[in-house]
């Protein structure tokens, strides 16, 4: 046997056993195929809630957006429910980046998951000029860059004024404030 026919004898064995090992690790019969995949290569689900909680994966912090928060959360603040354009949402911490660590992407698909279900998850924005800063909701942001949609739906802390802006409704009754931020009862 010359080499080049031992190498061609080889390879349906090679071809047949990568074949059951796929087989047996990856069932693409699934149809959340990316899902079941991740899982698979040994990642866990971590929930979006905890995610500044490990180390260097913490965006800097924004006094702007505290004194806001907290000023809706004791009712100083109005907050506004609108649609607000993916385009004009831009991050506080422009060297945040969670889509660059494994359990950033992880929780970055988990969200698009999560709105493939119809389960949205509002962001907290303040507006700075013409722009929306998100401060806080960077993993939902990210999932709208990948996944494109022209509008998210945002908590507004303070009045918007911008004509991009949809379906703006509020101010929210400053008793309802705390609950419709995630908060629980803080009064």
């Amino acid at each position: 046997m010359t080499e080049d026919s031992d190498e061609e004898a080889i390879k349906p064995k090679i071809q047949k056993e990568r074949d059951a090992r796929l087989s047996k690790d990856e069932d693409f019969s699934h149809r959340d195929t990316d899902r079941r995949r991740i899982e698979l290569r040994g990642f866990k689900r971590v929930k979006v809630s905890d995610i500044h909680l490990l180390p260097d994966f913490t965006p800097k912090h924004d006094e702007r957006f505290s004194a806001l928060l907290e000023g809706a959360v004791s009712g100083e603040v109005p907050v506004y429910f609108a649609a607000v354009p993916v385009a004009i949402c831009v991050p506080f911490d422009l060297d945040y980046r969670p889509d660059l660590q494994p359990v950033g992407k992880q929780a970055i698909i988990q969200m698009i998951d999560d709105w493939g279900k119809g389960q949205f998850h509002n962001l907290s924005v303040y507006q700075r000029g013409k722009w929306f800063v998100v401060s806080d909701d960077y993993i939902q942001l990210f999932a709208a860059l990948v996944g494109q949609p022209d509008y998210l739906p945002c908590w507004i802390l303070g009045k918007p004024d911008s004509d991009l802006v949809r379906d703006v409704q509020g101010p929210m009754a400053p008793e309802d404030v705390p609950k419709l931020l995630g908060f629980s009862d803080s009064r």
